[in-house]
């Protein structure tokens, strides 16, 4: 079965620089982007995200990638439209009021999950607050969200050959 996944652009940076949340080197994100590619997983994408992928990627531009493949994949999907799936363009939906209360959806993450609210995608970000807000009102914003170990087991566990 094939899934949608938003990817937080935390995920970008760290797939590319070949570390985790902590700046340890971990391969966990760039292997997700791979397997996202070869299983044909797809990846939902507003312009907000294109953009943060765009910053992701100019503020790495003085370290070298630890992982070209990750860097690659990026590149396909921030410039090669036929890589990816129609960019949403417009207005985000506003936040349900139930996700301003504990766990709260942090305030700088909060286009993150207005963006998510528009295709129920799996997000997948490395920020813990964000992904326990999200998780923590499951039922009022109807979105799921994983790190990035956990979003890998499950592309490589919901490919079906």
């Amino acid at each position: 079965m094939r899934q949608t996944f938003l990817l937080d652009e935390n995920i970008i940076y760290h797939a590319i620089r070949g570390v985790d949340e902590h700046n340890q080197p971990d391969t966990t994100t760039a292997e997700l982007l791979v397997a996202i590619a070869k299983i044909c997983h797809g990846i939902f994408v507003h312009q907000h995200l294109l953009d943060a992928y765009n910053k992701a990627l100019k503020s790495l531009r003085d370290y070298p990638p630890r992982s070209p493949i990750a860097l690659f994949f990026v590149k396909q999907l921030l410039y090669n439209s036929s890589k990816r799936g129609a960019v949403r363009q417009g207005e985000l939906p506003p936040l349900p009021l139930a996700a301003r209360k504990p766990p709260a959806v942090p305030r700088e993450d909060e286009w993150v999950v207005q963006a998510a609210l528009i295709s129920s995608p799996i997000l997948v970000t490395n920020e813990a607050g964000l992904r326990d807000s999200v998780n923590g009102h499951r039922d009022a914003l109807g979105l799921r969200a994983m790190d990035a170990r956990e979003a890998l087991n499950f592309a490589e566990s919901e490919h079906v050959p």
